[in-house]
């Protein structure tokens, strides 16, 4: 029985019932092998993966928010080391501590599994032993074992088995190693848990079909990370993971029922899911900005002085998830939506129509734009390039910007077009620096051209700009956000010098609006 994926020309088969080669028991059990395939790829490449998995399980289960690493120890090996292990395995219960004999432990990481859904499944401690047989370094085996207290049993989302192997096996010790064309194998076996002994011998259960896909995904990462594969992208630079994830998590639960209320004609699952993440974002990025604004509510803390500004805010659904968690601010957008008139009379009254003109002689005006505000862009089309200008303008103003559709300042955005303004040379070969770094050395596409685009405006305009991809049902998810202004350059002189240029240039055109607000 085999399965394969031309993809990845990995072939993962069946080895259910021949225990030719299986781990040695244990007084947890008798190790039962499950699934195993050919290694193209060396011993050091499979650690360095395994002990990425370790830290990321998200990456082999849907279910499995992250993991929290509570200890990370390494120990030499050594001809005493054996009966260290014994002894450092052995101070959990022995049912739930399997020792594997011949083999020296070198690392061992105790690491807390967090849930997507808390509310039904609780955390699970787990410890991961790396070891490696006495005096062969290729021959890896890396157990995972629940920590349960006794009658517990293990939570949906984790295997029920007392324990996981990852047994990286070299050539050289395999009978066909002349006609097996690889570095070795890899396998993966288990011990099952007290009262289900046989599960794993069915080839259609939960189990097996577990097994199968945490094999294969050890086997295809450590396989690209052979080949050369580097990651290209780099997430949480600007907000740690953690704090983000158990924060959207509360934010997720309080304000889910708003997809049931949605009144737009989009789709509410997402919009509401990807306003609940923005807003999460925005609360932790202006925690980091701003001081404290009440001490005994460590949440609400970070308030902009000058509040904040949606601008495009479309249904008003950010404003009222922000308003609602006590953050001062208001929406702006050309038309009324039909939800407005659904949020409670504090957002109703923060929501206004009207159509924002840079070019109007009393631009930016104090009563909207106050001293200290946050502009937010979240998909604002035409206005995604003015929040930089904007925001240079208006005395210690900061942004955020989402962009999606590509606009200029007065034209639709192409990167070819030799009327394209401002230019931007060197700001704009150090943003294509920057976002190098981010995406990796991949094609450029429209979209990142444009990001590149709008973080140099944003530098020209005096910020230093950061980029962050954002945790959102969105495929253009990057945000560029300025907070910190950049000392040699006088971004309000820019900012006016563009404004007086657009309105030589005479191609912008505001959007049409009303003049009114909900």
């Amino acid at each position: 029985m085999a399965e394969s994926s031309s993809a990845t020309a990995i072939i993962v088969s069946s080895i259910l019932g021949d225990t030719e080669g299986t781990l040695e028991g244990s007084a947890s059990g008798q190790w039962i092998p499950v699934v195993q395939c050919d290694a193209r790829f060396s011993v050091e490449s499979f650690e360095r993966v395994i002990t990425n998995l370790i830290r990321h399980p998200e990456l082999t289960s849907g279910l499995i928010l992250r993991a929290d690493i509570l200890s990370d120890d390494t120990f030499e090996l050594s001809d005493e080391q054996s009966h260290e292990t014994e002894s450092i395995i052995q101070e959990n219960p022995p049912h739930m501590a399997p020792l594997v004999p011949g083999y020296e432990l070198f690392r061992r990481i105790r690491r807390r599994l967090v849930p997507k859904v808390p509310r039904r499944d609780p955390e699970l401690e787990q410890d991961c032993s790396l070891l490696q047989r006495s005096g062969r370094p290729d021959d890896v085996v890396v157990l995972m074992v629940p920590l349960l207290k006794d009658g517990e049993r293990v939570p949906h989302y984790h295997p029920d088995v007392a324990a996981i192997a990852f047994r990286y096996i070299p050539a050289s010790d395999n009978e066909s190693a002349e006609k097996l064309d690889a570095e070795g194998r890899l396998r993966l076996e288990i011990i099952a848990s007290l009262g289900s002994e046989n599960t794993a011998l069915d080839t259609d259960s939960r189990l097996f079909k577990t097994c199968k896909v945490l094999l294969t995904t050890a086997a295809k990462h450590s396989q690209g990370l052979h080949n050369g594969y580097a990651k290209r992208m780099h997430h949480d630079t600007v907000v740690p993971r953690e704090i983000y994830q158990d924060l959207y998590q509360i934010m997720k639960e309080k304000y889910k029922h708003l997809k049931n209320e949605w009144a737009e004609s989009t789709d509410p699952t997402k919009n509401v899911f990807e306003d609940i993440a923005i807003a999460t974002f925005l609360i932790l990025l202006w925690k980091d900005i701003y001081e404290a604004r009440e001490s005994n509510e460590e949440r609400r803390c970070g308030q902009p002085p000058g509040g904040f500004i949606d601008m495009g805010c479309g249904a008003g659904l950010l404003v009222h998830i922000l308003r609602s968690e006590g953050y001062e601010g208001i929406g702006i957008d050309v038309r009324a939506r039909k939800s407005w008139k659904y949020y409670p009379e504090q957002t109703q009254k923060h929501l206004f129509a009207f159509t924002l003109d840079p070019l109007e002689p009393t631009f930016p005006s104090s009563d909207i734009f106050k001293p200290g505000c946050f502009l937010i862009g979240n998909h604002a089309d035409e206005l995604s390039p003015w929040l930089p200008v904007i925001a240079s303008l208006v005395e210690n103003a900061a942004y955020m910007s989402i962009p999606c559709c590509s606009w200029a300042l007065d034209s639709r955005f192409y990167r070819s077009d030799p009327q394209l303004y401002p230019p931007l040379g060197a700001s704009l070969m150090e943003a294509e620096s920057q976002l190098e770094n981010r995406f990796g050395p991949s094609r450029v596409s429209v979209y990142r051209a444009y990001l590149c685009w709008l973080m140099a405006l944003s530098k020209e305009c005096g910020f230093e700009s950061e980029i962050e991809a954002l945790r959102i049902p969105s495929t253009r998810n990057w945000a560029i956000i300025g907070r910190n202004k950049i000392g040699s350059v006088d971004g309000r002189e820019k900012a006016k010098e563009i404004l007086a240029v657009v309105g030589e240039r005479k191609l912008f055109k505001a959007r049409e609006g009303t003049s009114s607000h909900s």
